[in-house]
């Protein structure tokens, strides 16, 4: 395993378990201001845990589904290179049999 290899799948890694914390972090904060709106009578009480809460946990899901979904696609990326590297390496030991025949 090449210095490459191991750094994109460092990447990969890291993408996936930063992006599942967010999402996670990010339903947390909707959970919290879910409660603090549940128990709370009065609207200009429940506005910032709307506002602090609500917004702050959809944009945590959101970067976060970003990062797991790049995580995604460094994978796809790594699997692309594989298959290309062992469909030239096949081409290779093809042509080498076709000069060896003549």
């Amino acid at each position: 395993m090449t210095m490459q290899d191991r750094r994109r799948a460092r990447m990969q890694s890291g993408l996936g378990l930063i992006g599942t914390m967010l999402m996670t972090a990010g339903i947390a904060a909707i959970l919290f201001a879910w409660w603090g709106v549940a128990h709370t009578g009065y609207v200009f009480e429940q506005i910032p845990y709307v506002v602090s809460g609500g917004m702050l946990g959809v944009g945590l899901i959101g970067v976060g589904g970003f990062l797991y979904f790049g995580s995604w696609l460094v994978k796809l990326l790594e699997e692309q290179r594989q298959t290309t590297y062992a469909l030239l390496q096949l081409l290779e030991e093809r042509d080498v049999e076709r000069v060896d025949q003549l």
